[in-house]
Parts: structure tokens; C-alpha cells; sequence
């Protein structure tokens, strides 16, 4: 049950379901309490109704997705451009990663590794950034 969660405080005596919707960085939510509505069932009922309603009155975005969100955290400069490190058999290294997400909602990720003595962090970057965007040009987007 998407944004609803059950509540039983013993010790306020409160028992009810909490439906909680976050949308654009706000937070929407409100209480229903059993005795309020006439039971487990009846608040749950109300519970779902009221879900339905915000979350029909604030839509995700429609690219709602990590890859197209640049945020604060962002070091590259790029929306689903980062870098990160990766494990393989045992050993971690460095890479640039790409990602978006396909039509399909299939998300779809890249990796460029570099080091000391093969390909350089920069040129690394580069192609990450390449990937992405001829990725989103063959999907039309951006």
C-alpha cells in the first residue's frame, strides 16, 4: 500500500493509518484513526480514498526519475552523470557512470573506468557524458 502506513501506539492509544504523500519537496499527510471511522477497515477505506485524491491532485513529474534530476550532490556538472567506484571480481576502481532510463522504464547504465595507467579520469568523464547524451538523442529526448 503505496504511501499508507499503519499505526498502533500503544501508549497514546492511537491506532489508525497514516497516509503520507511527498511531492516537489512537501510533504502532504493525515491521519485516520479506527475510532474515528468505524474500525480497522472503514479507516482504511477512507485511508486509500484520500491517497488516491492527492496523489491525483499532485502527479509525479513525468520524468520523474534520478537520472534526469541534477541535484546538490552532483560533482560532474551533468544530470545521470557521476562518478563512483565499482566492484569486480574482488577488486574496486574508479569509474564515470551514465545512466538514463529507456521508454520501457528500464533503466540503463554505463560504466568508464580509468586509471593510473590506462585511460585518464577526464577523457573517462567524457565518454560518460557522450553515452548519455547520444542515448537520449536516440530516444528523442533532451
Amino acid at each position: 500500500m503505496r504511501n499508507i502506513s499503519r499505526v498502533d501506539y500503544e501508549r497514546r492509544h492511537m491506532y489508525g493509518w497514516l497516509v503520507r504523500v511527498m511531492r516537489n519537496g512537501l510533504t502532504r499527510q493525515k491521519f485516520f484513526s479506527d475510532s474515528v471511522f468505524g474500525g480497522k477497515r472503514a479507516s482504511l477505506y477512507a485511508a486509500r480514498k484520500h491517497r488516491d485524491a492527492v496523489v491525483a491532485a499532485y502527479p509525479l513529474p513525468l520524468r520523474g526519475n534520478m537520472f534526469d534530476r541534477k541535484t546538490a550532490r552532483n560533482t560532474s556538472g551533468y544530470a545521470g552523470v557521476s562518478r563512483t567506484r565499482s566492484k569486480r571480481k574482488g577488486h574496486y576502481y574508479d569509474v564515470w557512470q551514465a545512466g538514463w532510463v529507456l521508454p520501457n522504464g528500464k533503466h540503463v547504465t554505463r560504466k568508464f573506468g580509468f586509471s593510473e595507467g590506462g585511460r585518464s579520469e577526464l577523457a573517462a568523464k567524457r565518454l560518460a557524458i557522450k553515452a548519455r547524451r547520444e542515448a537520449l538523442d536516440a530516444m528523442g529526448q533532451k
